[in-house]
């Protein structure tokens, strides 16, 4: 039927229409009702006849898709046990290095030292230190006396050193 045609409707009889109509009021009402039933058949043929294919289309693809979600699944699981797995041994590498640097009670032992041992090693560190703020305060005053090409100390004067001997220099 093309959509300029009225469609037929449906055709509705009663128990006293049944017996009240003629003969041909009833053909008449049965070939209303039989328009009406090729309408619908030649719909639903239509309807099956267009999803079908796209059904059958949407069926492949939800099937290629669940099968990629699987294999990605699968992937991702993968992964997640490697990374575990090396968590694990990371964990386990962890505790080792942590039992290792803590000494046993026998080292411990074993390293303890004389208490006249360790004062001397204070008074050696503290020797250390002082000789280091020596010869940083040396260093300082070296670079403070800056030796240039241009600037060439002169040689001191014969009658100044006599006087330094004189005056107070330790020899003399």
């Amino acid at each position: 039927m093309t959509n300029e045609e009225p469609l037929p409707k449906k055709v509705r009889l009663s128990e006293s229409d049944m017996k009240t109509l003629t003969r041909e009021e009833l053909c008449t009402r049965w070939k209303q009702h039989e328009a009406y039933v090729q309408v619908l058949e030649a719909k639903y043929a239509e309807l099956c006849s267009n999803d079908v294919p796209g059904l059958k289309e949407s069926e492949e693809k939800l099937k290629q898709q669940q099968q990629e979600s699987a294999r990605r699944e699968n992937i991702l699981v993968m992964r997640l046990a490697t990374k575990e797995q090396e968590m694990q041994e990371c964990t386990t590498q962890i505790q080792y290095l942590k039992q290792v640097q803590q000494p046993s009670a026998a080292q411990l032992r074993s390293s303890m030292v004389d208490p006249a041992i360790n004062l001397f090693f204070l008074k050696m560190k503290a020797e250390l230190e002082q000789t280091k703020d020596k010869l940083e305060q040396a260093q300082n005053e070296l670079s403070a006396w800056k030796f240039t090409p241009d600037r060439l100390p002169h040689a001191p004067h014969p009658h100044s050193l006599q006087t330094c001997r004189t005056n107070g220099g330790g020899e003399g």
